[in-house]
């Protein structure tokens, strides 16, 4: 789960691992959290997505995203867009930003955060914008 901060620099990816995995728990338990209140059990995996829930004979898949600031854009892998895009998938986006906590204190503790959902999520082409590239270097030996 990438996760963004605001520094200096604007959003960014955080630096710090220990900041970024408290930041990427907190967003979890929330998450968690609330499909277990709605009845779901919740299995946390990872790739590609966070979690999976099951009720019954329904089955959703939960990709969560942590921030510390403001929830306008997250950043997703092409794993994580391919697994929202096909339709035999039913797949939620939970997000929680504008996370709070202390940076100068260790171990670094995050709390409260706004929850943005978007349940049946499915992301637009339109809505997504290239950040990276892989280039394949041509064979020299050839």
């Amino acid at each position: 789960m990438p996760l963004l901060e605001l520094d200096r620099r604007g959003a960014g990816y955080i630096s710090d691992p220990k900041k970024r995995k408290a930041i990427e728990e907190h967003a979890e338990q929330l998450a968690t959290t609330h499909y277990e209140g709605k009845g779901w059990t919740v299995e946390k995996l990872g790739k590609p997505y966070d979690l999976r829930c099951t009720r019954g004979t329904e089955e959703r898949y939960v990709e969560v995203k942590g921030t510390t600031g403001a929830a306008t854009s997250v950043e997703l892998t092409i794993n994580e867009v391919l697994h929202a895009q096909d339709k035999n998938n039913s797949v939620d986006l939970y997000v929680v930003s504008d996370i709070r906590g202390d940076t100068a204190t260790d171990p670094y503790t995050p709390s409260g955060g706004t929850v943005s959902h978007y349940p049946d999520w499915e992301p637009a082409e339109e809505d997504l914008r290239p950040r990276k590239y892989e280039y394949r270097l041509p064979d020299l030996t050839a």
